[in-house]
């Protein structure tokens, strides 16, 4: 019953919004859907850098492995959202704007209006939040499989651990980084179109697309998680069912601890 009263819920926000066509919440939320629109995927972005950067230094730097605590990873995702933040607050102050979009239907970064402050933003914002992490992304994936397969063939087993496996390693990587370029290589297009040329030669049907794949990255990427990654895969179970049983021990241990204390 109380699922039926939610999907009766939802199909009237949903016919709410088929039927008037238009942006309801004025000029205050358009702004903060954009902001927290351009918050949440710059975010969605680092972080793949991050997992993919973490990925690397437990595989590769072996001296690091005692120094990779519970205080770096807050640190890693302190810099995520201070780094997300700067970018989504800059349209706020002036570097550029947020704005509707041509279909007055939600709002983004305000690309009809390509003056100099856009531009600038855009250049700066496709080469250090879109191209270098793809670039470290792809460096971090190749530079951890080709690790792994060089201990694999020296039949190391130090470098044995139980979730870095280069069969995993490799399917993640390269699905990650297609996701990567799938989901946000047309809204980067999109962007610089408008730099180079004027908005309003932008075709309307190309406009609606960006949007959606962009949006779809954070649904893509857990699952992509959930079946390449067998410790992450235990983990999620474990916290899906963590009100009926305790979570497995190993669950409760860095990845890089745990390794250590199996090859001693």
């Amino acid at each position: 019953m109380r699922r039926d009263k939610t999907r009766q819920n939802r199909a009237a926000t949903n016919h709410r919004f088929t039927t008037c066509l238009r942006w309801l919440y004025g000029d205050f939320g358009c702004q903060y859907y954009a902001f927290m629109g351009f918050l949440m995927g710059i975010a969605n972005l680092t972080t793949l850098l991050m997992i993919a950067l973490d990925r690397y230094l437990v595989t590769c730097r072996q001296d690091l492995r005692g120094k990779l605590t519970y205080r770096r990873y807050y640190q890693m995702l302190a810099f995520i959202w201070l780094w997300s933040l700067f970018w989504s607050v800059c349209p706020l102050l002036g570097w550029a704007s947020y704005g509707y979009e041509p279909s007055v239907t939600t709002c983004t970064l305000n690309w009809q209006q390509n003056d100099a402050s856009y531009k600038w933003y855009i250049m700066v914002l496709c080469v250090l939040v879109y191209l270098v992490p793809l670039i470290l992304m792809c460096s971090c994936y190749y530079q951890s499989a080709r690790f792994l397969h060089r201990a694999r063939d020296t039949g190391d087993s130090i470098y044995a651990f139980d979730w870095a496996t280069e069969k995993n390693v490799t399917k993640m990587g390269v699905v990650l980084v297609v996701t990567y370029l799938f989901c946000w290589s047309a809204y980067a297009v999109v962007c610089l179109w408008t730099v180079f040329r004027h908005p309003y030669t932008v075709p309307l049907a190309l406009t609606l697309i960006p949007p959606l794949l962009a949006k779809a990255s954070p649904v893509l990427n857990p699952i992509i998680y959930f079946y390449s990654h067998p410790r992450l895969r235990k983990g999620m179970m474990a916290t899906l069912t963590c009100c009926f049983r305790e979570p497995p021990p190993e669950l409760l241990e860095l990845p890089e601890t745990k390794s250590m204390t199996e090859n001693k």
